[in-house]
């Protein structure tokens, strides 16, 4: 499994934009949003009140109107979309394509600076 994969949350199965959604359920004042699920369509919680499918969300300016229109609401229970910060240090890693826990521009392996720069032509 990549770390870019999309991951249902019901049965823990990697899945494509084109097959899933996100659902979550709205109180009925419209001022609180819980239980956030990325779902195949065919999990999707029955309880869920809203539903966007993600086929959607990949544009940028529709996943922004997305995020955007989440400001401002309150969220009883946000620790589920929380991320973790090793996970986040993975997936920074590897979008540079270097080590986790590796400062940028830093050597990966201690025996990295063994290896003599190579001058051009020097």
């Amino acid at each position: 499994m990549s770390e870019y994969d999309l991951v249902c949350d019901v049965c823990a199965i990697t899945m494509e934009p084109r097959d899933a959604v996100v659902t979550w359920v709205s109180k009925a004042d419209g001022r609180e949003e819980q239980d956030f699920t990325l779902a195949h369509i065919a999990c999707a919680p029955p309880g869920a009140t809203n539903r966007k499918e993600v086929k959607l969300l990949v544009g940028p300016n529709t996943f922004l109107e997305f995020v955007s229109d989440r400001f401002g609401k309150a969220n009883p229970d946000p620790d589920p979309l929380r991320a973790n910060p090793a996970e986040m240090d993975s997936l920074r890693a590897a979008s540079f394509g270097a080590e986790p826990g590796v400062k940028f521009g830093a050597p990966a392996a201690a025996g990295a600076a063994a290896n003599p720069k190579d001058e051009g032509g020097k």
